[in-house]
């Protein structure tokens, strides 16, 4: 797809809030647009053409609670709540428009903060309500990843803090970056987490395409009903694999997460210095999946250029890689921060609709299938003017934006002109 098919209305339209949108797109170009083309995005902002026929939508942000110290993720429980993660330790609850004054846990001595070092993962079990039991992803005061199990306490706002059980430790020596740390229950009933590479340029260790190092992947375990974990049955795609991985070749997923209908993953997977990438895996699919790095950064063939200690001299795996669905360059960020795929019922013209964004330049990024099983097309939406450090739904699948300067955002979406078809169009 050429550039000139995407385009950006200059007259501004009534706002959701001061911060506008910044894509028009119209039903006849949505086609795929392969991620080779993803840079094309920045030209296409410059066009003044208005398609005919398209459906106007605004996208805005009106905040929902602020005052938190470096948040860096917000999810549900099952109810109405919302739970927010601070990165030095602190998990704290939003109930019926208010922050509660006492932590729903505080795990501050425990945790290792911060540059990319904390408490960086929470998940709740499928049967919360009945087992209350949770699940945390943090940095140890030695560096180590840590995924420990917590309970509820007999006040549902307060979780026990003596219920803590350490089920799995991973060593992280000498770096103190790629800590990843996002964790999530598939559509399967088990526990995913994404693990960074153990830090440094270019994976120093030989971490990310070694199935034996827990490191660089996507683990699966099996945890519910269970005293620690055991292996889910399939797990097991080579003889030379720790049993825990599900997937390998990632640097740093930061942030991940499954559609609530489909029940597909998307890993958003932080790029050296060159590409930012999104992979996709279908509802089903196998263990196994190499989504390339060391060996490529993004669509593009990685090398650091040396010999020693770098991936110039990581041997592969031996498995294909999976390419990302869409990859952008570092004209329009730095630190991709993965979202989720819009499934609410507020703004049903969204439906389908995966949202993610930049971390470095508050970018807000979207992609979608025009189809089903067609390619996905990726487009750039607008300039938040927000550290992005994560994304969030609520137990509607309401969609919500975490700035890391402590603020909580959710999506609002309005159609400003409505002809007689859908998709949509994007538009300031």
């Amino acid at each position: 797809m050429s550039a000139s098919r995407l385009s950006i209305k200059s007259t501004a339209c009534r706002r959701l809030l001061p911060i506008t949108v910044a894509l028009a797109l119209c039903a006849a170009i949505l086609q795929p647009l392969r991620t080779a083309q993803a840079l094309g995005y920045a030209s296409a902002r410059s066009s003044t053409i208005v398609p005919p026929n398209s459906i106007i939508v605004s996208i805005g942000f009106e905040p929902v609670a602020s005052g938190f110290n470096s948040p860096v993720f917000v999810t549900h429980a099952g109810d109405s709540r919302l739970f927010v993660v601070e990165q030095r330790g602190v998990i704290k609850i939003i109930k019926n428009g208010s922050v509660l004054g006492t932590p729903f846990l505080n795990l501050t001595a425990l945790v290792l903060c911060c540059g990319e070092d904390g408490l960086l993962g929470l998940a709740f079990e499928p049967d919360y309500p009945t087992t209350g039991r949770f699940y945390v992803y943090y940095t140890n005061k030695s560096g180590d990843q840590v995924i420990a199990r917590y309970r509820v306490s007999s006040d549902p706002d307060v979780a026990d803090p003596s219920s803590g059980q350490i089920l799995l430790t991973i060593p992280h020596p000498i770096y103190g970056n790629h800590n990843a740390g996002w964790i999530g229950f598939g559509p399967d009933g088990h526990l995913y987490a994404a693990v960074g590479d153990g830090g440094g340029g270019g994976d120093p260790f030989c971490a990310a395409q070694d199935p034996g190092d827990l490191r660089g992947k996507i683990l699966r375990l099996n945890v519910v009903g269970q005293i620690t974990y055991t292996i889910p049955a399939g797990n097991i795609f080579t003889t030379t694999q720790r049993p825990e991985v599900w997937a390998i070749g990632l640097r740093n997923p930061w942030r991940n997460s499954f559609d609530r209908q489909t029940g597909d993953l998307y890993i958003a997977d932080v790029g050296q210095g060159a590409r930012e990438e999104i992979n996709f895996v279908p509802a089903g699919a196998s263990a196994g999946l190499n989504f390339g790095w060391s060996q490529y950064e993004g669509s593009i063939p990685y090398s650091d250029g040396s010999s020693i200690g770098g991936s110039f001299d990581c041997p592969p795996s031996g498995i294909a890689p999976t390419m990302p669905i869409t990859d952008y360059g570092r004209s329009l960020g730095g630190s991709v921060t993965g979202g989720y795929v819009y499934r609410g019922s507020d703004f049903p013209w969204l439906n389908g609709v995966y949202f993610y964004g930049d971390y470095v330049s508050g970018k807000l990024f979207a992609a979608w299938r025009p189809s089903p099983g067609a390619p996905f097309t990726s487009a750039f939406i607008r300039d938040t003017g927000y550290n992005i450090s994560s994304f969030g739904e609520d137990v509607n699948g309401e969609l919500y934006l975490v700035s890391y300067s402590g603020t909580i955002y959710r999506l609002r979406s309005e159609i400003r002109d409505k002809p007689a078809y859908l998709p949509f169009v994007l538009q300031e």
